[in-house]
């Protein structure tokens, strides 16, 4: 789901031709209290950051944890607070022109990570995204729900040309998810890969991602034809409902003896249970989707 935000600014005037304040929804009581739209005072960007006018947002399920609790969000929660890891927008002002190779008029991206200390033994394995001291926006930080926000050039991502900005907004977090974990498992070309919760966010875009990798996609989901349909129109290679009783009798079947990769984004148990039952000898299993839902 993505939000579109209107209004527009004098990039040659930088902050001069901003407003003082601006839209934004934020969170000020207890977990499940709703969001509250109001203005808030647009942000000067320090030395290390821009400002970037957000175009679009996405709205993904940990921003529900956000508001109501739960899953990764602390127990006590941080307000007041501006939800939102998935934005895209134009550059407006910043606190060091070119730093990070960055400059006024260039369309970035936001997403979840929004500072890494660069020290601990995360980072200095080059597993930034483990990084112990990490902040996330729109949970540690404010986030992309509003129409201005001043963010680290380090944690920017340049969005090239001729894309359509509302379809970057969910590649900023489930594509990344899915696309490292395939990447990760360094996938041989012609090769089987499953993916379970095909039809899903983080599932859909595995599919095509899957693909574009040269692997037969085998999608794994529930409720029959409706997702077989949506699945496979967007380029699986087969498709089982996860409901069979033979489920994994069927997949092994078509794929020649079970897959070489296993994409579980269900937080089922059951998923779990039977992915090493259809794997081939040697398979890779990457875990994604991990809770302990029955």
């Amino acid at each position: 789901m993505t939000r579109e935000f209107s209004g527009s600014c004098d990039l040659r005037q930088g902050l001069a031709s901003l407003p003082d304040t601006a839209p934004a929804a934020v969170l000020t009581g207890g977990y499940g209290d709703p969001y509250t739209v109001t203005r808030t005072r647009i942000s000067h960007p320090g030395p290390k950051e821009a400002l970037v006018q957000l175009a679009y947002t996405g709205v993904c399920h940990g921003d529900v944890y956000v508001r109501d609790g739960g899953g990764p969000a602390p127990k006590v929660p941080i307000r007041p607070l501006i939800g939102g890891h998935e934005g895209v927008g134009t550059i407006v002002a910043m606190g060091t022109v070119g730093m990070d190779g960055f400059t006024i008029g260039d369309v970035v991206g936001i997403a979840r990570r929004s500072h890494v200390c660069g020290a601990c033994d995360a980072c200095m394995h080059g597993e930034e995204n483990h990084c112990f001291n990490q902040q996330v926006t729109g949970s540690h930080r404010d986030g992309t729900f509003q129409r201005y926000v001043s963010f680290p050039t380090s944690q920017l991502i340049p969005i090239p040309a001729k894309i359509a900005l509302p379809s970057v907004c969910p590649i900023l977090c489930a594509g990344v998810t899915v696309h490292t974990s395939l990447w990760l498992m360094k996938p041989q070309p012609s090769k089987w890969c499953i993916i379970v919760g095909a039809a899903g966010g983080l599932g859909h875009l595995g599919i095509k991602y899957a693909k574009a990798m040269d692997l037969k996609v085998l999608a794994i989901d529930g409720n029959g034809a409706e997702k077989e349909t949506f699945c496979k129109k967007i380029g699986a290679d087969a498709f089982v409902d996860f409901g069979r009783e033979d489920l994994v009798e069927t997949v092994v079947a078509q794929t020649d003896g079970g897959a070489d990769y296993i994409l579980v984004l269900s937080p089922h148990q059951s998923s779990y249970d039977t992915a090493g039952q259809y794997a081939s000898f040697g398979a890779q299993i990457m875990a994604v989707g991990i809770g302990n839902a029955q």
